[in-house]
């Protein structure tokens, strides 16, 4: 037997069988299913059924009594961890820090502690922390990662389980149930908004700076920024997306936007152009490459960004960028969270949060000369 698919299988038995009686399918006073029952159900062996059980067993959900069968616990109430898992790809990433942050404020003020978590943006890693805190947590919030636009399999199978989850900052658009909850920005209005505050600015020639064009996080912004594009009548096609190599994860892209600033500025030469980079540190990284080249900023290139981390304000840098609100992003996704918690057994429509961004303009941006 591959030991790995059996560990995987047992867990997802217990989260369903511990959702179903924390939603009440289970009355502590009748019998439940018999192990032929639920082997039959779940298609699986005996022993894969057994470490289930014998797990609810441990975390007090079920008992068994001899000759009777097994039973739901009157007391499994007081067994529940109290404990919220929360996956961010990056924790050292300031944006993910905020949010982070801002969860943890929220749950800690009702008595719930969090587990963090980091996916490194890797759907085999997100599974990996999934699978590690699944018996521990009550529920999860996650960033999530994508793969050829759809989940992981750590996701799909708390999906399965109906284990509450709740996403922010990414979804995976085209797979949505009718089970997600999520709490994004507006990413197509924030893309617009830069894009029609580069045009307002003067900027004729336009360019997108991107690590990742598969996330759908990236392609609403693309659509944003195109619908800007379209409405100022500026020249806008797939050639100006200038997709990075996404080798500086750790830092956000940073080092590898600095990297890539030579070829950027060889384009800046016969016009002012108009850069959006997709999040604040691709901008920060080509802002301090094109200064060390000698280009005037925001005279010949204009740049701005998306997050607003707290590095995008400093003096020296004050990046023009779209602001989020990551306070707003990690408490509605806590809320949403304690909801389902706090109300088991009924069938709560999912929440579709989206968030409102803004423009803050500082000096990567100006009004050209005519």
């Amino acid at each position: 037997m591959d030991l790995r698919y059996d560990r995987v299988q047992h867990r997802r038995i217990t989260e369903i069988i511990k959702r179903r009686i924390i939603k009440g399918q289970y009355d502590p006073s009748e019998k439940m299913p018999s192990e032929n029952e639920l082997i039959k159900e779940f298609r699986v062996s005996k022993h894969t059924l057994l470490k289930a059980l014998n797990a609810l067993i441990n975390q007090g959900y079920i008992i068994r009594r001899q000759g009777s069968g097994t039973f739901v616990s009157t007391s499994w109430g007081e067994h529940k961890n109290k404990k919220i898992g929360v996956i961010v790809h990056h924790i050292t990433n300031p944006y993910y820090s905020k949010i982070i942050m801002a969860i943890e404020d929220y749950l800690f003020g009702r008595g719930f502690g969090v587990i963090l978590c980091n996916s490194k943006g890797v759907p085999q890693k997100e599974n990996e922390c999934i699978a590690r805190f699944i018996d521990e947590a009550d529920g999860f919030i996650i960033a999530p990662t994508e793969e050829q636009a759809e989940y992981s399999a750590g996701v799909k199978n708390i999906f399965e389980s109906e284990t509450p989850l709740v996403f922010f900052a990414h979804t995976a658009l085209n797979q949505l149930t009718d089970r997600t909850n999520y709490v994004v920005p507006d990413n197509c209005a924030g893309g617009f908004f830069a894009g029609r505050h580069l045009a307002e600015c003067g900027y004729k020639k336009m360019r997108i700076l991107i690590s990742n064009l598969k996330k759908e996080t990236e392609r609403e912004r693309i659509k944003g920024f195109r619908l800007a594009m379209l409405q100022y009548r500026i020249p806008f096609d797939d050639s100006c997306i200038i997709e990075i190599p996404a080798t500086d994860q750790n830092n956000g892209y940073m080092k590898d936007a600095y990297n890539v600033s030579p070829e950027i500025a060889a384009g800046c030469q016969d016009e002012p152009v108009g850069i959006f980079a997709l999040t604040d540190p691709i901008a920060i990284g080509l802002l301090r490459g094109l200064r060390e080249i000698g280009l005037d900023i925001p005279g010949r290139v204009g740049i701005c960004g998306f997050d607003d981390i707290e590095l995008s304000a400093q003096l020296g840098i004050e990046l023009t960028t779209v602001a989020q609100d990551t306070v707003s992003i990690g408490k509605k996704a806590a809320e949403i969270i304690m909801e389902i918690l706090e109300h088991p057994k009924e069938n709560l429509t999912p929440r579709h949060i989206v968030i409102p961004v803004e423009l803050k303009v500082r000096k990567t941006t100006a009004v050209l000369s005519p």
